[in-house]
């Protein structure tokens, strides 16, 4: 038997397939020009007074306007759990990492006067021996909070991982940020993963500030038109 992350015994054929997957799911979806190219539908949001378009670009192709606004924003929203979490914010180290050049941003912007709303801020990773869609951002200006924009973007997040082959999405969330942590479980139907603290040491909850959720994926058309059903008939909330 393979000893997989965390002493878990994984069984060799799936590990084998795993390993495959992650050689080569990874490296594709990072080579895709447009991941929603073939997303037609989820190009525009319009719901509850919110008129968006919505777009996936690379971390390299953002205009400066748009880096200074992703970064104030998500340092706006985020700093205070940060350093409440005991992980601290440093200013360097945080732009280094949001603006990654594997870094992808679905960016959503009013239609009226082009001005940003939301972010979405992932790559396509290697997590626990599986490729993933790791969300490390999910971002939104307070007027736009509530609307069903941010479920509107995690829809589009988890259709362009399984158009890509991830297993699933992931997301690491603090435990004191109850808000969030009810959107990932409650809204969205995410789930502890095996890789968070609940779950691998649930016997000493005190000494960890987040956990990790995900969501296992299919990629398969049927999952596409799911989601952009549930889209066009607004059940986005």
């Amino acid at each position: 038997p393979f000893v997989g992350v965390r002493m878990r015994i994984v069984d060799p054929c799936v590990w084998l397939c795993l390993k495959l997957l992650c050689l080569f799911c990874v490296p594709l979806a990072d080579k895709i020009d447009n991941p929603m190219e073939t997303l037609k539908a989820f190009s525009q949001f319009n719901r509850n007074g919110i008129s968006a378009a919505i777009e996936c670009v690379r971390s390299p192709t953002l205009s400066p306007e748009d880096i200074e606004w992703a970064y104030k924003l998500t340092k706006d929203n985020m700093k205070e759990s940060y350093v409440d979490g005991g992980w601290g914010w440093n200013d360097h180290d945080r732009r280094e990492e949001i603006f990654d050049e594997r870094s992808w941003f679905i960016l959503a912007r009013s239609t009226e006067d082009s001005k940003p709303l939301g972010l979405v801020n992932f790559r396509f990773d290697v997590d626990e021996q599986a490729p993933v869609l790791y969300v490390y951002e999910i971002q939104l200006e307070k007027e736009v909070r509530r609307k069903g924009l941010g479920r509107f973007l995690m829809q589009l997040s988890q259709l362009i991982a399984a158009k890509a082959s991830m297993a699933k999405v992931v997301a690491t969330v603090f435990k004191a940020n109850h808000t969030s942590m009810k959107f990932f479980i409650q809204i969205l139907k995410f789930d502890y993963d095996e890789s968070s603290p609940c779950v691998f040491d649930p016997g000493c909850p005190e000494e960890y500030t987040y956990e990790i959720v995900s969501k296992p994926l299919r990629p398969t058309p049927a999952a596409a038109g799911t989601v952009a059903s549930t889209a066009t008939n607004g059940a986005a909330k």
